[in-house]
C-alpha cells in the first residue's frame, strides 16, 4: 500500500461494505506497507444486493482515517466465478461501481414538438469526496449547448432525486446527451464524480432507455489515484453461494441414514455414506461439510462414534508409508472443526494468560544467534522462551482438568478414533504411538495456529507486531 504519512509506514485496516452498509472491519496492522490479515468471514446477503466493496484504510489517532483505496466486486462478477473470485486486485480512488439510475426517452408534445426527456432517479456507491466521509451530489445535464442541474442531496453516496428534465429535440439529432454527477462544495471547485453519454439517434430508434448506467471518468480530468500514483494491490478470495434451506422434515431421512451408519460402525466390504461424502465434495467446500456434520452429530450425541468411523476408514485407505492422515480429508477437517466447535473456551483458558503476557511484555525473545542484537545478549533472551515452555507455564501443560468432557471423550487426550487404529498400524513399536496422532491434531491444528495468529482465534483484538510475532512463532514451535 502507499504511504500516506511522513513516517514512512502506514497503519492499514480494511472495511467491507455491502452496498452502503459496513458489515466487517479487520484488525489494524501497525507500521507496515505490506500488511497481512488472513481473516475469513461468512455473511448472509439479501438477494437484491449489488456489490461488495473492500476499502483499505489508514488508521490515524489524531485525525480522520484516510481512505487509501478500494476494490469493488459486483454481483455480476461473482456470478461469473461460481467457484469464487480469487486474486490480486488494484485498489482505486473513484470506484468503478458508481452508477446512476436514469430513464431517457423521446416524446411528442401537443404542439407537435419533439422533446428529449431524462428522468434522474437515483445513484449508488458514489465516491466519498468530503471530510465527513460522504459527498453532496447533484446531476448536471448537457444537451445542445444548454445545461440543467438537479437539486443537491447533502451527505449521501446513495442519493435519490426523481427529477425530470425536458429539452427540445435538436434537428438533426446528432447531438449527444451528457449526464454528469458532481459533488457540490461550498468552498472551492466542485468535484467530478462521473458521467454517462447517450446517443440521441439511438434513442430515436429505441424510443426509451431505462436502467442503471455505470459512471465513466472524463479523460480530460485527472483521477485522484493517478495523481497519487500507485495504490498497491489487495489479495482477495470471495465466493457467492446461493443456499436453499428446506423444512427440517425434508432432511430427516438423510439424518436417520447417517446416524444408523455411525452407530453400526465400520463394516468390511460395505460402501459407507461418509466415504461417498468425502469423495464427492470438493476441496473448497470440504471444511463446510465437516462443520455441518460435526454439529449434526453433536446434536445427536454421536460425535465420538462419527469421528471413530471416519478415522478407521481413513486409516484403511492405502497411502504413502509416512502419511498418517491427509490434511484435506473429511476426517482431518472434521477433527479440526470438532476442536474449534467444542474447544474454544478451553483454548482461551489455556492460552489466554500466556498470549496476554507476550503482548504486554513485548520482550525480545530469540533462539537464532544470528538474529540476536548486541544489546539483547544475555540469559534473558533465551531464558524467557524457556520459562514459557516450562511444563508449569507452557500452554497446554497440565491443562487436562480444563479440557471439555467432549474433547476428552472424543480424542484430545485418549482418543480411540486416533490412538487404537494408529497403534495397530504401527504394530505396537511404541507404547505411546497412539498419542502421536493426538498431538498432531491438538497441537498442529489447534494450539499452534492459535499461538501464531491469536487474532484469528479471538484471543486478541489486534494482530501482533513484528517482534511479538517472532516470539509467538518460537513459542508455537517450541511447544511442538
Amino acid at each position: 500500500v502507499p504511504c500516506p504519512s511522513s513516517t514512512g509506514s502506514s497503519d492499514p485496516y480494511c472495511i467491507v461494505k455491502i452496498d452502503d452498509e459496513t458489515i466487517i472491519r479487520t484488525a489494524t496492522v501497525w507500521k507496515t506497507l505490506s500488511p497481512f490479515w488472513g481473516e475469513e468471514y461468512e455473511v448472509h446477503l439479501q438477494p437484491t444486493f449489488h456489490s461488495v466493496s473492500i476499502y483499505v484504510m489508514d488508521e490515524d489517532a489524531l485525525s480522520r482515517d484516510d481512505v487509501i483505496g478500494k476494490v469493488c466486486i459486483t454481483r455480476d462478477m461473482l456470478a461469473e466465478h461460481p467457484k469464487g473470485y480469487s486474486g490480486w486486485g488494484g485498489p482505486n480512488g473513484r470506484g468503478p461501481d458508481a452508477e446512476v439510475h436514469l430513464r431517457v426517452e423521446v416524446q411528442e408534445s401537443q404542439g407537435g414538438r419533439r422533446l428529449l426527456c431524462c428522468t434522474v432517479l437515483e445513484a449508488r456507491d458514489l465516491a466519498r469526496k468530503d471530510r465527513n466521509g460522504a459527498s453532496d451530489p447533484f446531476v448536471r445535464l448537457r444537451y445542445n449547448g444548454k445545461a440543467q442541474e438537479s437539486t443537491v442531496v447533502k451527505k449521501s453516496c446513495y442519493p435519490r432525486w426523481n427529477e425530470t428534465f425536458e429539452s427540445e429535440l435538436a434537428e438533426p439529432a446528432g447531438e449527444k446527451l451528457c449526464v454528469e454527477v458532481w459533488d457540490w462544495d461550498l468552498v472551492g471547485r466542485n468535484d467530478f464524480l462521473g458521467k454517462v453519454v447517450f446517443s440521441v439517434q439511438g434513442l430515436e430508434v429505441a424510443g426509451q432507455e431505462e436502467g442503471w448506467f455505470r459512471l465513466r471518468p472524463d479523460k480530460s480530468k485527472p483521477r485522484d489515484d493517478e495523481r497519487r500514483g500507485s495504490l498497491g494491490s489487495l489479495q482477495l478470495q470471495v465466493r457467492l453461494r446461493d443456499e436453499t434451506v428446506l423444512p427440517s422434515h425434508c432432511y430427516q431421512p438423510l439424518v436417520q441414514l447417517l446416524c444408523q451408519e455411525v452407530k453400526s460402525g465400520r463394516q468390511d466390504g460395505q460402501v459407507h455414506l461418509v466415504t461417498l461424502l468425502d469423495e464427492t465434495t470438493t476441496a473448497e467446500c470440504r471444511q463446510e461439510v465437516a462443520i455441518n456434520l460435526v454439529k449434526l452429530f453433536l446434536g445427536q450425541g454421536l460425535v465420538k462414534e462419527f469421528l471413530d468411523l471416519l478415522f478407521e476408514l481413513e486409516l484403511a485407505k492405502p497411502c504413502e508409508p509416512n502419511t498418517l492422515f491427509r490434511s484435506n480429508s473429511l476426517a482431518s477437517k472434521s477433527m479440526e472443526s470438532f476442536l474449534k466447535v467444542t474447544g474454544m473456551p478451553y483454548l482461551h483458558a489455556v492460552l489466554g494468560p500466556t498470549i496476554t503476557r507476550v503482548f504486554e511484555e513485548k520482550k525480545h525473545v530469540e533462539l537464532d544467534p544470528g538474529k540476536v542484537e548486541v544489546k539483547d545478549v544475555g540469559d534473558g533472551v533465551q531464558g524467557d522462551i524457556r520459562a514459557m515452555l516450562h511444563p508449569n507455564s507452557h500452554p497446554g501443560g497440565g491443562s487436562q482438568p480444563l479440557c471439555p468432557w467432549r474433547v476428552n471423550v472424543c480424542g484430545a487426550w485418549r482418543c480411540p478414533a486416533l490412538g487404537q487404529p494408529l497403534t495397530r498400524l504401527l504394530l505396537g513399536r511404541a507404547q505411546h504411538a497412539k498419542f502421536v496422532a493426538v498431538t498432531s491434531f491438538l497441537c498442529l491444528r489447534f494450539f499452534s495456529p492459535a499461538i501464531m495468529t491469536p487474532k484469528l482465534f479471538h484471543l486478541r483484538e489486534t494482530h501482533a507486531d513484528a517482534r511479538t510475532s517472532r516470539t509467538l512463532l518460537l513459542l508455537a514451535k517450541g511447544g511442538q
